[in-house]
């Protein structure tokens, strides 16, 4: 993978201030915002699964980028609603435990042992999300298929033919770009708002140049990371050029 075009193909584009402007308006928007930036990062990673067109998307499919943004958020709900449930009933448990006892301390101590049971799976819940979010966006980006995102079995396969060090660019990828994103908190705040697109876009390229290789296309020239021995082809309606 190369990592260093997912930090730097943005500003290849001569219009990349006026769409990431654009980009950062619409996260502006409260959910519907949302839903239109995954869709645009979706189409990001489409393209840089193709390796034809690096240039960002024009802003030209607004319904479109809406329609497929929510899916994906939906897909993404779906994989955290277990964990949601047990920290829900988890936390719930202890809360009525203390409350049965009848002591203000009671219920302290419930809530402190409930953190520190929980910290370490929040922390391990958290490196799962820098893991499995980007390669749920490359899979759905690219083959188009809702359920594309709940192969577990083909996506654990993906990871043992092309082997585990990139999945972990991606994962380091998706962290950095986070802190990337949070940079703009030193422009008045607001900045964050369009620093923080940005990072979305490092995460996209990223995600749809791992499903490349997991595909078993050519990675990038100058790339970290080889193909299966075996090409699977593109899933999508579109060839793509290797």
């Amino acid at each position: 993978m190369d990592i260093g075009k997912a930090f730097s193909y943005v500003f290849d584009d001569e219009e990349w201030i006026k769409k990431i402007l654009i980009g950062g308006a619409f996260s502006l928007i409260p959910l519907l915002g949302s839903f239109i930036v995954y869709g645009y990062m979706l189409e990001t990673a489409r393209r840089a699964f193709r390796t034809d067109d690096f240039a960002l998307p024009d802003w030209d499919d607004i319904g479109g980028y809406l329609t497929r943004g929510f899916i994906f958020w939906l897909g993404l709900a779906l994989w955290a609603l277990p964990f949601f449930l047990l920290f829900a009933c988890s936390l719930l448990f202890i809360v009525l435990l203390g409350v049965a006892t009848g002591e203000e301390a009671a219920i302290g101590v419930s809530l402190g042992l409930f953190y520190i049971v929980f910290f370490p799976l929040i922390m391990l819940l958290s490196l799962g999300t820098a893991l499995v979010i980007p390669v749920l966006l490359g899979r759905y980006a690219n083959d188009a298929r809702f359920g594309a995102m709940f192969e577990i079995s083909e996506i654990i396969a993906d990871v043992r033919r092309i082997g585990f060090v990139p999945l972990l660019l991606l994962g380091v990828t998706y962290m950095v770009a986070g802190y990337v994103g949070q940079l703009g908190i030193f422009l008045c705040l607001i900045g964050v708002i369009f620093t923080g697109f940005y990072g979305n876009l490092v995460i996209a390229h990223a995600a749809g140049q791992y499903h490349r290789l997991a595909r078993g296309l050519e990675p990038l020239p100058g790339a970290i990371g080889r193909p299966p021995a075996t090409p699977l082809g593109y899933q999508g309606g579109a060839d793509v050029q290797s």
